[in-house]
């Protein structure tokens, strides 16, 4: 795992590393020929239940590493991520385009991890470590004097990992926990065995209004996998001088690509909601073809979340609280935890 981190961060890096001069002894990733491609962004995402919440429950960290490339508008990649989109809409002209590749890992425990039995009535502990490699095709209209906006965000997403033991969550909550001088999770032996995960997954979005210091964005998802399977529809509502270009910034999912280019200082505050029709939950519902624990899940789950970004020409920092809806039958409240964003931007 260790060394699947150091090659994920070494791939994202060595492009901006040689653009600089640097010696670098990894190589940028293997992208078309084409010189329209180039390293636009690094977002760095860590969620954590103790944000401004103090739990150590259920979903209790998420993080996440992307790099971000500018795809080029007549590339091969462009014209074949255009021809699938289009299965969806047929409208979609594909002006801009963006390939981004993440490494990930998210964990999830029961409420009461000091004790090694199994909590029967609780969701299991499980680990998910992924790769993943997203395709953005970003649609723009007129807006009078001021040029073209952007109108619509079409992103696919395929990610491969491993659910169980070897995604490391034992390793890296209880290294935590000793640096942090807090009582270990005692239950890490009743994990979700390990198992492949292949998910994909499909969002749109549309800057619906803008309005000076104001913006609205709708969205859909469809994902589909063995680790997760779900529908959702949701917006993001956000306020603030000198508003970014782009379509929002949310939690660790597939939407990791909205990022504008450089712009001068802005700030802004939002507020967003998100709810999802569930078909599989491989965290709550347990392994596929193996017998493990499992609770029975909620058909239906909502997230709401406000937060704040502070924009620097190259820079960028967003927190988001996050309030999520119980999640499985017999769950006594619903769970709270923080997101922080970092960006960079090239």
């Amino acid at each position: 795992m260790n060394r699947v981190l150091v090659l994920c961060l070494g791939l994202a890096f060595a492009p901006f590393a040689r653009a600089n001069g640097a010696d670098t002894s990894l190589p940028a990733p293997a992208l078309p020929s084409d010189d329209s491609w180039r390293l636009r962004a690094l977002v760095m995402s860590l969620e954590n239940d103790k944000f401004f919440s103090g739990s150590d429950r259920h979903y209790t960290q998420g993080a996440r590493i992307t790099a971000l490339y500018d795809a080029g508008a007549t590339s091969w990649a462009t014209e074949k991520a255009r021809k699938v989109l289009r299965v969806f809409s047929e409208k979609i002209t594909g002006d801009e385009a963006r390939l981004a590749v993440s490494f990930g890992q998210d964990m999830f425990t029961p409420e009461d991890i000091l004790t090694p039995a199994l909590i029967t009535n609780d969701r299991p502990y499980a680990a998910w470590a992924y790769l993943a490699a997203s395709f953005h095709v970003i649609d723009t209209a007129p807006a009078g004097e001021e040029g073209k906006r952007r109108q619509n965000s079409l992103i696919a997403e395929v990610s491969l990992g491993i659910v169980g033991p070897s995604a490391q969550g034992e390793l890296l909550q209880n290294g935590w926990h000793d640096i942090i001088h807090v009582p270990r999770a005692q239950g890490w032996a009743n994990q979700l065995h390990d198992e492949p995960g292949l998910n994909f997954a499909f969002e749109w979005r549309r800057k619906f209004w803008h309005e000076g210091w104001i913006d609205v964005v709708p969205r859909a998802a469809l994902v589909l996998g063995n680790v997760h399977t779900h529908a959702s529809v949701g917006a993001t509502f956000r306020i603030g001088p000198n508003l970014p270009d782009d379509f929002g910034h949310d939690l660790i999912r597939a939407a990791s690509g909205n990022v504008a280019r450089p712009t001068g200082f802005s700030s802004y505050l939002f507020a967003s909601a998100d709810t999802r029709i569930v078909g599989r939950n491989i965290f709550l519902d347990g392994n596929s073809w193996r017998h493990s624990h499992s609770v029975r899940k909620r058909p239906v789950v909502a997230d709401l979340n406000l937060g704040f970004a502070l924009n620097w020409p190259r820079f960028r920092v967003i927190y988001t609280q996050n309030y999520r809806t119980k999640e499985f039958y017999g769950q006594p409240k619903r769970d709270v935890f923080g997101s922080v964003s970092l960006i960079r931007l090239f």
